[in-house]
């Protein structure tokens, strides 16, 4: 017999298809069958996100560790908050992308989403008042990754997210 997840009503006789049932048969728990793409996809923007924290946190310390100097104990202590920051900024994405994943909210990813995306416009208008937007190597992933956080967050403030997430209105 099928399993049968709670709420879903009464057993199926033998042989029948379960309401929520995937490709092969098997029955699908009915949050993860009404799951909407706006938050599938919220999560799979903010995946670079967190790619980009660590590798910029683990970048900074790097260059920091290997610079020469009077004060390089004071960039050593600077380039360990810097990464205690980039780090902490990680672990708030990712485990937001697990609370959305599991329906439990999706305040938990929206709050690294607009940090990041925050950092995008600050940097966007100081590059457009100083004259220098203009293509730059090192321009690209900070400005691409911001836009991403900053669809993922539109995407996270949607009607079908909020409903999906249990009214989640923050």
């Amino acid at each position: 017999m099928p399993a049968q997840f709670p709420g879903t009503g009464p057993p199926s006789p033998p042989g029948a298809v379960p309401p929520h049932a995937g490709p092969s048969g098997a029955p699908v728990p009915p949050t993860a069958a009404r799951r909407p793409i706006t938050v599938v996809a919220a999560i799979l923007l903010m995946v670079p996100t967190a790619l980009t924290w660590l590798v910029a946190g683990v970048a900074f310390f790097v260059a920091m560790a290997r610079s020469d100097g009077d004060g390089k104990v004071f960039l050593i202590v600077f380039a360990v908050l810097i990464l205690a920051l980039c780090l902490l900024l990680v672990a708030m994405t990712v485990g937001g992308m697990v609370l959305a994943w599991r329906r439990a909210g999706t305040a938990g990813l929206r709050t690294p989403a607009t940090f990041t995306f925050g950092l995008f416009v600050v940097a966007l208008v100081g590059l457009l008042v100083q004259g220098k937007l203009d293509f730059q190597p090192t321009m690209v992933t900070p400005l691409v990754v911001g836009g991403l956080s900053g669809v993922a967050l539109a995407l996270l403030k949607s009607r079908s997210a909020r409903d999906w997430s249990g009214g989640d209105r923050r």
